[in-house]
């Protein structure tokens, strides 16, 4: 979080029912985020989601059953009008993948084109979108099942593999494309010459395939990233190879001239970097997995033309270890996350100027608010959002929002405690809670809010509105589950479930005395009774409630006197 504890704000955490293990990066669009998870959801395939930037409105859109409509969607998504656009890495009629769509209010849910093998398997990047056309890559499949670029219309129909690759002029094309007029640009991971990958180039029409460059080792090996476009040159990373055998920074013209090793890695600088390029006027930006100082990776600048090279960032494991994702640049900032290190060891967001100062941890994840973030993340205005993989209340990934303006969204300090009333007392239920002010209350019963005044029960409630409610003269009906939620500009947050339990007047019966027992349902109780107020017997023992009861004595009628009592059980 910032640096003053403010800012961080769980905005959803998975359920598992609901999505389980986001790994791509979410679309935000107004106030709305999507997003999928690659697996969780009715039959733990994975789902497509989504939810508001306040989050309220979480919703799943899809919830994937591998039996014909896809599985395990691993990449993003694209958005156009009200329409997403995604792939599943396995799944369809083949089980080896889909391309689909759905509409953003969860209606429309189209397999456009289920994968067979020969024509593509497994996509695992993002697709690109232009006019009416979705263009794409396998990473596997196609003639020689090294991989495919393939295009196909959004109404599912013009499916066509643009380039089935072969080895010897490419393999494993995992990383997303470039769209440059009627050209796209990728690399693939191996293959080429000496299978070390290469740099390719295909017309929209299938034609024109040429690789721009032919990796040998010496110069870089095995690109994991996509390519950054400018003019007429593209700049990239190997994630090995070049004269350490730790990556390289290259650059080369899109007619598959002037091909140059920009950086290349030693270790004590940076090794192995996983992420594209950030590029901003004549300088790169970007992570290297490990290397550096102490071994956890760096963030780096070096200029288009080779020179200026510099580590704006080592990682020491504390502050940060193995950044992944790529990074975002605003003005004179740059945002990341690593995957690992901070002060509980399962990742960070961080920010980092672009001369070098000021890096800050902006959030140091403690699995119960998240671990191990892998996506990129999406910035607006002053708002940062994620994804974290593993982590929340049920370790199956958060998504996550981080405010750089320092608010505080709410945090609940002292949460309200149960209590055991008599039919006609007054009881209370008191939260407090730091954060942003103002903060507004809003006390519910059994999820449904109260409001202040006379009861159809004769009750009275004050302060519905407050950090202090109020019951005056309960009755059995006002027996239930009590929470509040306390919001402010940056979020709510709603406390932990407080039972009111209420035991009624006494009465005899022809087999003994008894009373009414109302409470929250799934609360456990004990009645106990004693004859000197000292000593208590249990008489019903960890009794699950399930709202009202009425509890007889039977050996009441046998004793002179006898005092009653419930206690609360966890």
């Amino acid at each position: 979080m910032n640096t003053d504890g403010t800012g961080y704000t769980v905005l959803k955490s998975f359920t598992s029912s609901d999505g389980s293990g986001p790994h791509a990066d979410l679309v935000l669009s107004g106030g709305t985020l999507y997003g999928t998870t690659d697996g969780g959801g009715s039959s733990d395939y994975g789902t497509v989601f989504k939810m508001n930037t306040d989050g309220t409105g979480y919703s799943v859109l899809k919830s994937f059953t591998r039996s014909g409509d896809g599985a395990s969607p691993n990449a993003g998504l694209v958005l156009s009008g009200g329409t997403l656009y995604g792939t599943t890495y396995i799944g369809g009629s083949s089980n080896v993948g889909t391309v689909f769509q759905v509409n953003t209010d969860g209606t429309g849910y189209t397999v456009l084109k289920s994968f067979t093998g020969s024509d593509g398997h497994g996509p695992e990047a993002g697709l690109i979108l232009s006019g009416g056309t979705l263009y794409g890559t396998t990473g596997l499949g196609g003639s020689s099942n090294a991989g495919t670029v393939f295009q196909v219309n959004t109404d599912g129909t013009g499916y066509t593999v643009l380039k089935s690759f072969t080895g010897s002029d490419g393999a494993s094309p995992n990383a997303g494309l470039v769209l440059s007029g009627g050209t796209l640009y990728g690399t693939t991971s191996s293959g080429g010459s000496l299978d070390k990958g290469t740099v390719f180039q295909v017309n929209t029409d299938g034609a024109g395939y040429t690789v721009l460059k032919s990796f040998t080792g010496s110069d870089g090996s095995n690109p994991s990233a996509g390519l950054v476009l400018s003019g007429g040159t593209l700049y990239g990373t190997t994630f090995s190879g070049g004269s350490s055998d730790k990556g390289t920074v290259f650059q080369v013209n899109t007619d598959g001239t002037g091909y140059t090793v920009l950086k290349n890695f030693t270790g004590t600088e940076g090794s192995y970097p996983p992420a594209g390029l950030v590029l901003s006027g004549g300088t790169l930006y970007g992570t290297t997995y490990s290397g550096g100082s102490s071994g956890y990776g760096t963030v780096f600048k070096v200029n288009t033309d080779g020179t200026g090279y510099a580590v704006l960032k080592s990682f020491t494991g504390s502050d940060g270890a193995w950044p992944e994702a790529g990074l975002v640049l605003s003005g004179g900032t740059l945002y990341g996350t690593t995957q690992q290190g901070g002060s509980s060891g399962v990742g960070t967001v961080f920010k980092v100027n672009t001369n070098g100062t000021g890096y800050t941890v902006l959030k140091s994840f403690t699995v119960s608010d998240g671990s191990y973030p892998q996506a990129d993340l999406a910035l607006s205005g002053d708002t940062l959002y994620g994804t974290t993989v593993n982590g929340g209340n049920l370790n199956n990934g958060t998504v996550f929002r981080i405010d750089l303006s320092g608010g505080m969204t709410p945090v609940i300090d002292c949460q309200p405690q149960s209590r055991v009333n008599l039919v006609g007392t007054t009881t209370r239920f008191s939260v407090t809670a730091i954060g942003t002010a103002p903060l507004t209350c809003q006390w519910r019963k059994n999820e449904v809010s109260l409001a202040d005044g006379a009861q159809p029960s004769d009750a009275t409630i004050s302060g519905a509105a407050t950090t202090d409610l109020t019951l005056a003269n309960v009755h059995l009906i006002e027996a239930g589950g009590y929470t509040v939620v306390v919001t402010n500009t940056y979020g709510s947050v709603t406390s932990s479930v407080a039972a009111l339990t209420v035991q009624g007047s006494g009465r005899f019966i022809s087999n003994g005395f008894g009373f009414d027992l109302g409470g929250m349902a799934g609360q456990t109780v004990v009645i106990e009774a004693s004859t000197n107020l000292t000593s208590w017997t249990p008489l019903l023992t960890n009794s699950l409630l399930t709202g009202c009861f009425y509890f007889n004595d039977c050996d009441s009628t046998n004793i002179a006197q006898r005092f009653y009592r419930t206690r609360l059980t966890p």
